[in-house]
């Protein structure tokens, strides 16, 4: 039986839950939520009562994320599979539920480093998604919320994590890119479980320490027109750009990167590529993009070498 999930939601831990709170609503425009029974605050990218939650703690990272079955066979069918990895999901309590506004869950504890849920039964808001800066909303529907990318330091974990991905959650590979990254080579892999070219991406970075398990969130929206207004009012706000606007080779995302207040990063882009049943591109990439995505750092060394006489 196919295994049919959804990206359904993160959980983030801020000391700084004032500015991520401006910078979810302000900056990458998600639609506030109502408040957890447990306090968290919540943000919604279309009509799920939330899919963004924000606790406050040290960690300044990511905590959880969860996976919605689209059935109960799928959901069963999950639980079956981490016990095979030899992994005990641990079913949610009553209270637990209440607080993911989920009918059923179980949680286990992924490889990188991060709580992963399975649900079933993501509750709908009681009020219509509204959003003045997407009017057109994001593209949800039978994918999820948007993808998460994770960053891992050693071997072992990374090819854990790709086990856990595909022999315990039931995703596919899509594609996997490896690049040099001055002394070391960079390894990412991108697992799909819907029509979304990846809901989950696990990069391994063989560095000592790696800074955030979170590398990045995504939300798609409908057209490069918003994605490109997105960007103007990242800019403006004065919130950092990790990357400026570019688009990617292997899923064809038209999209920008900026930087929380907590270090880990929003994606907003548009075009990405779907993958149906008869997928068979999975193959080795050896650049993020076709073209941009560059750091603004680069462009402002750039500046530095052109002659004065020519500018």
């Amino acid at each position: 039986m196919k295994i049919e999930l959804e990206s359904a939601y993160i959980v983030l831990e801020s000391s700084k839950p004032a500015a991520i709170s401006t910078y979810l609503t302000e900056v990458v425009g998600l639609m506030p939520g109502q408040a957890t029974r447990e306090g968290a605050l919540t943000w919604r990218d279309d009509d799920k009562s939330q899919r963004v939650m924000l606790v406050e703690g040290a960690s300044d990272d990511v905590t959880c994320i969860g996976f919605e079955a689209t059935s109960l066979d799928s959901y069963e069918k999950v639980i079956s599979q981490l016990r095979k990895l030899g992994l005990d999901p641990i079913p949610a309590t009553d209270a637990q539920n209440q607080e993911r506004r989920v009918e059923r869950m179980i949680r286990v504890q992924a490889p990188w480093g991060v709580d992963v849920e399975v649900v079933f039964g993501l509750e709908k808001a009681a009020t219509a998604f509204a959003s003045v800066d997407f009017p057109n909303g994001f593209i949800t529907k039978d994918q999820g919320f948007g993808h998460f990318v994770f960053a891992v330091a050693s071997d072992d974990v990374y090819e854990a994590s790709v086990k856990f991905a595909t022999k315990g959650l039931g995703l596919k590979l899509s594609d996997y890119l490896k690049m040099p990254m001055g002394p070391i080579e960079m390894n990412v892999s991108f697992f799909h479980c819907n029509a979304r070219h990846h809901s989950l991406a696990i990069a391994h970075l063989p560095v000592p320490v790696i800074a955030k398990k979170l590398h990045h969130i995504n939300f798609e929206v409908n057209r490069v027109t918003e994605v490109g207004v997105a960007y103007e009012r990242a800019l403006a706000s004065g919130t950092p750009i990790a990357n400026m606007l570019g688009q990617h080779e292997n899923d064809g995302m038209v999209s920008f990167y900026s930087v929380s207040p907590d270090g880990w990063q929003v994606e907003i882009g548009a075009t990405g590529r779907q993958i149906g049943d008869d997928w068979c591109d999975v193959r080795e990439y050896n650049r993020i993009s076709l073209w941009g995505h560059q750091p603004p750092a680069i462009f402002a060394e750039m500046q530095g070498l052109i002659p004065t006489a020519i500018k």
